[in-house]
């Protein structure tokens, strides 16, 4: 079973389904339940249901009945991590890793510590996170599965391209020749390794070369099923945009993610996409609409105060307290942000964490520039 499928080929299984008998169509369900995961994540859990049903009329051995329900069990889990219930999905994951049968497929086991890695990623535990992708990646391996092993690796730079973007891009290159990379690359990997480069080059400030790989990765993370990952990639493309003081490209992208994530329900996307957005906003000087964003982006976010993007909105409200002049309150949430779990390690949120406190600080120093902290009371009210 591939990691991702493309849109033709879940078509093509859809349109075989409607042809085969119920218990013949058991191994079909399955490949379109792991396909429609993020496309469609409701009927996939409608689909596992199901096959939970033709599995227990099923004669198949017990072991192959065990590797059927943890696909099932990876795909329920891959759910939740969705939704941001992060403790669960982690259990549902572990408990996968503990069952007795997983051993018996490498491809299962691959896919489970790759999740185990993105969960511990959204929870801060970055050396967690990196020693999960790590063993997918040789679980893998192990199986000369070519396409897994490269996604992981790929995801991997992508994630720590935030916390040590010179490292990251030495892992990348390890694994991939972007000056001459292969011609038939598979969508779900082109998308990968597109985000990272777009994501590289923003950070050395290539806007436009990032633009250019951001855009390619977009497409081809529709293409391949990777719907949150898309989400992720429009939104940082508005974020590309609003660096160019391009403000009305950017909100145009923002938006479009968010119209992604709103009927994904998807709180940790949808809570950066109006992180985004209400950075977009006060740049342009709408700082209420843009506190209004970012105030609804934190709600979204509640259960992700360990996360980077939960650390992201901290900073924009700091820079909306600088904005109003309230240098007590941004120098209070600078700090706080200096603190969050999901700045630790990132280079890029430790150096505003420092410069909006030295900015705060030198501001409280000047005669006649203290505001009156109405927008602390504000906040400390949400």
């Amino acid at each position: 079973m591939d990691l991702y499928a493309t849109d033709s080929e879940v078509k093509q299984l859809e349109q075989r389904l409607a042809e085969m008998v119920a218990q013949e169509q058991l191994d079909d369900m399955l490949t379109l339940a792991w396909g429609l995961r993020q496309r469609d994540s409701r009927q996939a859990l409608s689909l596992c249901d199901q096959i939970g049903i033709l599995l227990n009329k099923s004669s198949r051995s017990e072991a192959d009945k065990a590797l059927v329900y943890l696909r099932l069990q990876l795909i329920r889990a891959e759910e939740r991590w969705l939704h941001a219930d992060l403790d669960v999905a982690a259990s549902i994951v572990q408990a996968i890793l503990r069952h007795p049968e997983v051993h018996l497929d490498a491809v299962c086991l691959s896919d489970a510590h790759r999740l185990l890695g993105f969960i511990f990623s959204d929870q801060g535990k970055h050396v967690e996170c990196d020693i999960e992708m790590a063993i997918s990646i040789d679980e893998a391996s192990k199986v000369d599965d070519v396409l897994r092993r490269q996604c992981t690796a790929a995801a991997l730079a992508r994630i720590a391209v935030l916390r040590d973007c010179k490292l990251a891009k030495s892992y990348f290159d390890r694994h991939f020749d972007a000056r001459n990379a292969p011609r038939d690359v598979h969508p779900a990997l082109g998308a990968l390794m597109n985000d990272f480069l777009g994501l590289y080059a923003g950070l050395n400030e290539q806007f436009d070369d990032s633009i250019v790989f951001l855009d390619k990765a977009y497409r081809l993370c529709l293409q391949s099923g990777q719907i949150r990952r898309g989400i992720l990639t429009a939104a940082n493309i508005g974020y590309t945009y609003s660096k160019m003081n391009n403000y009305a490209a950017a909100l145009e992208w923002q938006q479009k993610a968010l119209k992604l994530a709103r009927p994904a329900g998807w709180s940790p996307n949808i809570g950066n996409c109006l992180m985004q957005i209400g950075d977009t906003l006060r740049k342009m000087g709408s700082l209420d609409a843009a506190e209004q964003m970012l105030h609804e982006s934190l709600e979204q976010l509640a259960t992700l105060t360990s996360s980077r993007n939960y650390a992201l909105t901290i900073s924009v409200l700091a820079d909306i307290a600088l904005d109003r002049r309230d240098y007590h309150l941004a120098q209070n949430l600078f700090s706080q942000l200096a603190m969050l779990p999901g700045a630790q390690e990132q280079a890029d949120l430790q150096q505003l964490a420092i410069q909006g406190q030295s900015r705060a600080h030198a501001k409280m120093k000047t005669p006649g520039r203290e505001a009156s902290g109405n927008a602390s009371t504000l906040f400390v009210k949400r």
